[in-house]
């Protein structure tokens, strides 16, 4: 019953082409993720355009969102107060929804070019359908997501950089073992999270169906230097993962040498109650 209803959703859709030549898009990060089902079976105000992932949404003549499951939405030519509008209906279905996360990014899209290209921020088409607003989407989404990411790690790395500082110093004694490991906790929850999100960094199905597509996915990788940030962010990760271990060791030498301490306390206790029932003896 969806699919028929979906079906007749795109036959009543005016085609992108007909509609527009230039497009404007704004793709903001909102949370951890969207549930995109729970999203179809109850947001029916819009007509989808497609129901595969990135999903889109069609809000008025000519102005389109793609939601992916990882956190991001794209607008096409979409005015601010309509996107408050949207993004307000959605937020029940976002995991983590924060409206005031500084993560976004813009594009402009060009249509009837006899070449296409990407460049300075900026996408050249001969035509644009359904599969190409999706792999644009899509790419654009990632790079907002991961910006989310290289932020917080970025702030981990710098946390966890002091931390060693402090051990360095030897002012040990100013960091309480509790702040330790609750600074530890969080290195390793942004670290475990970031993994977790990285797997849905891949490249979308759409451009496994059309050669055209996938070249128009590389170019827009290559854009926005999606390669070189993983491998920048994977290098931090790892970063993390083998200070974590330091750090951890550490606590772990410090209360192996109070449980110590506590023992040689407790024989010397013993000692001198012997020393006194000696003495009392005497």
């Amino acid at each position: 019953m969806m699919e028929e209803q979906a079906k007749r959703e795109v036959v009543k859709t005016p085609s992108f082409k007909k509609l527009r030549k230039n497009f404007s898009i704004f793709s903001c990060y909102l949370g951890e993720k969207i549930d995109l089902k729970k999203l179809q079976e109850n947001l029916k105000k819009y007509p989808y355009i497609t129901r595969d992932h990135p999903i889109v949404l069609r809000l008025a003549l000519g102005q389109y969102a793609v939601l992916t499951k990882f956190g991001v939405v794209t607008f096409w030519n979409v005015p601010k107060k309509l996107r408050e509008e949207f993004v307000q209906e959605i937020s029940p279905f976002i995991e983590e929804f924060d409206k005031n996360y500084p993560y976004f990014d813009t594009l402009k899209v060009f249509t009837g070019k006899e070449i296409e290209n990407v460049r300075f921020g900026k996408v050249y088409l001969t035509k644009i359908d359904k599969e190409k607003v999706q792999v644009i989407s899509f790419v654009i989404s990632q790079s907002v997501a991961l910006e989310r990411f290289e932020k917080e790690i970025e702030q981990r790395v710098s946390e966890l950089e002091r931390l060693i500082g402090i051990l360095k110093s030897g002012k040990i004694r100013k960091l309480r073992e509790k702040e330790l490991l609750r600074e530890i906790g969080d290195i390793l929850a942004v670290r475990q999270r970031t993994i977790s999100h990285l797997s849905l960094f891949d490249k979308p199905e759409t451009t496994w169906e059309r050669s055209e597509l996938e070249r128009l996915y590389n170019k827009l990788f290559y854009e926005f230097e999606l390669g070189d940030r993983f491998d920048i962010l994977n290098e931090k990760i790892r970063f993390l993962a083998d200070h974590n271990k330091i750090l951890l060791d550490f606590i772990s030498a410090q209360r192996g040498h109070f449980l110590e301490l506590i023992i040689i306390i407790l024989i010397l206790i013993e000692l001198l109650i012997f020393v006194v029932e000696i003495f009392l003896k005497w």
